[in-house]
């Protein structure tokens, strides 16, 4: 008994010795870790996955590490591959090239879609004696590593535009700086505005946005978009927006991958649950652009996305139909649906919104 009494008093002298922080640091160290692939370390997936880590709080129910990468054809690779990787951001403009060269056609099986993400814009960041794009035929400009995200838009894109260029691969901090020294006319950036990556170019150095329009060329593959001085008022200093594209963007899943189901689970539960904690003013301003029902031709949804929406489909929908007048008859389908919100957004981009 004297025994039982000591070691009862020595488990409260731990409690009161123990710091806090190393409980804590304990408890973190217990904390499944879900790692999710983005792009450059201060490019806008990062800044998207920062956030959503921030739902999950010290609970101890995951812990969201983001990882640098390239939104491109590596995250494919790693996601698939990497036993640190459960989640990927990637463009669609890389994930429809992967899925084109897949020689046995298994590609489209072995991923699902956790989320699709609003179109993010083509950035073209120019030095002052670049007016447009027809300047840039014959010079330099990086359009980012091989495979990634800006890699695989800026071939079609200047393809499409008859534009010829030097195409050169650098990260985008190293880009930046040779820009800043001539080195190269301009740089590609295929990012949500406002991205970190242009927010961040001090005014007063003579660079700017370049205009991209819209049109037949440019239609199969973008989205028509603009920038205005609220989105980056280091660079656009009049009331004009500036015309640019945009292309699409998922966050992606490994089908029943070891180790990574159960955590991907977690994470979609929690973010679709909590959605409207992104939605709100001090977040990136692409959460409210997102539609979580949006689909993917040709690739599956997550379990635990289909099973969210599906809960919440039965418990919503009747009871809003009801309120309208409205029998579940006359609903607008899944697809119906996402197409009407695209409009919507195309629609709030026109306006300025």
């Amino acid at each position: 008994m004297a025994s039982l009494g000591l070691r009862f008093l020595f488990s409260l002298v731990l409690l009161v010795l123990v710091p806090a922080e190393r409980v804590t640091a304990e408890n973190s160290r217990n904390t499944p870790a879900l790692g999710v692939l983005a792009g450059e370390p201060a490019g806008s997936e990062s800044v998207f996955v920062r956030e959503a880590a921030e739902l999950f709080g010290t609970e101890g129910l995951l812990r969201v590490i983001p990882k640098p990468g390239d939104a491109g054809l590596n995250n494919i690779a790693a996601l698939l591959t990497d036993p640190r990787v459960d989640l990927a951001f990637v463009s669609g403009d890389a994930l429809a090239q992967a899925l084109t060269s897949d020689a046995d056609g298994t590609l489209g099986s072995q991923l699902e879609l956790v989320l699709k993400l609003a179109p993010h814009e083509i950035h073209i960041v120019a030095r002052s004696g670049v007016a447009s794009l027809a300047d840039l035929a014959g010079k330099r400009v990086n359009v980012g590593p091989a495979g990634s995200s800006n890699a695989v838009a800026a071939g079609p894109l200047f393809k499409a535009l008859k534009i010829a260029v030097e195409p050169i691969s650098l990260d985008a901090q190293s880009a930046m700086a040779k820009l800043k020294d001539g080195t190269i006319a301009a740089t590609m950036v295929v990012g949500a505005k406002p991205t970190p990556l242009i927010s961040e170019i001090p005014a007063g150095l003579g660079l700017h946005l370049l205009p991209i329009e819209f049109g037949p060329d440019t239609e199969p593959r973008f989205l028509p978009a603009r920038f205005e001085q609220r989105d980056y008022p280091n660079l656009i200093a009049g009331p004009d927006a500036v015309p640019t594209l945009a292309a699409g963007m998922v966050l992606l899943a490994a089908h029943e991958k070891a180790g990574s189901t159960d955590k991907v689970a977690r994470f979609v539960t929690t973010l679709f649950s909590h959605f409207g904690d992104l939605q709100a003013q001090d977040k990136h301003p692409k959460w409210r652009d997102i539609n979580l029902a949006a689909t993917l031709p040709g690739l599956a949804r997550t379990e635990a996305a289909k099973a969210w929406l599906a809960q919440r489909a039965n418990r919503v929908e009747p009871i809003a139909a009801s309120a309208a007048g409205v029998s579940s008859s006359s609903l607008p389908s899944e697809a119906q649906k996402e197409t009407l919100f695209e409009q919507f957004i195309e629609w709030r981009r026109a306006k300025g919104h």
